[in-house]
């Protein structure tokens, strides 16, 4: 499942170029070192994140429930993904979502205008914040890892996933255009709604290698090996 994260990240940033592209083209500096910057800031949010919820993923498989978080995540990303208007995971602009939205972004204000070495790496961490759809798909998937250091993995490799169109978005703005980018947003909730199915089948323990693993009930995975 770790796999989903890259991928998820890597087809999420055609979704996030709206939001993040004029943050990245405004950051104070447009050197390579700027860039890696602004990256890493975003990664390590997201990596945080992960370590959040995998302590709530951690305390279902103390008790046992891992199996059923995993069926049980897998079932809600289906719903959101069918039956809600947030079909293509975006958020409403109100209420907390717009709060949040409202912080972060009078955050960035000072940041953006800051001279500081480090500002490109505080905007990368303060973007990590702004409230997007994708990045808590990929929280709900996480979750379900069962555990703090592959819920952080996970999210990390998410964050990885985004780096390659955001750091050549100059270079990308060409080919992406905004038709390309709509046509491609399409594909994401078909492919969260492949990673929802692979997190309901990793639950039911079918014993199937790889896409449903013999688990006990902390969401540890046993290989039989005949003798």
């Amino acid at each position: 499942m770790l796999w989903s994260a890259f991928l998820m990240g890597f087809l999420g940033s055609f979704h996030c170029v709206g939001m993040c592209g004029p943050i990245v083209l405004a950051l104070p500096g447009h050197g390579t070192a700027y860039k890696v910057l602004y990256n890493l800031g975003r990664t390590i949010t997201y990596t945080l994140m992960g370590v959040l919820v995998g302590l709530v993923g951690q305390g279902f498989s103390m008790v046992g429930w891992q199996q059923w978080l995993s069926i049980g995540v897998g079932s809600l990303m289906l719903v959101i993904i069918l039956f809600t208007r947030y079909k293509h995971f975006d958020l409403p602009a109100n209420g907390i979502m717009h709060d949040l939205y409202q912080k972060v972004k009078a955050g960035l204000g000072p940041l953006l205008k800051s001279k500081s070495v480090f500002a490109p790496l505080l905007i990368g961490i303060l973007n990590g914040l702004l409230p997007c759809g994708l990045v808590y798909a990929a929280l709900f998937a996480a979750v379900s890892m069962g555990g703090v250091a592959t819920s952080a993995y996970y999210m990390a490799l998410f964050g990885l996933g985004t780096i390659p169109i955001m750091f050549g978005l100059g270079i990308f703005s060409a080919v992406i255009t905004p038709a390309v980018r709509t046509k491609l947003n399409k594909a994401v909730p078909y492919f969260l709604a492949v990673v929802a199915i692979l997190l309901i089948l990793r639950g039911m323990n079918l014993g199937i290698p790889l896409v449903s693993p013999k688990m006990d009930g902390t969401g540890q995975t046993h290989m039989h090996h005949k003798m």
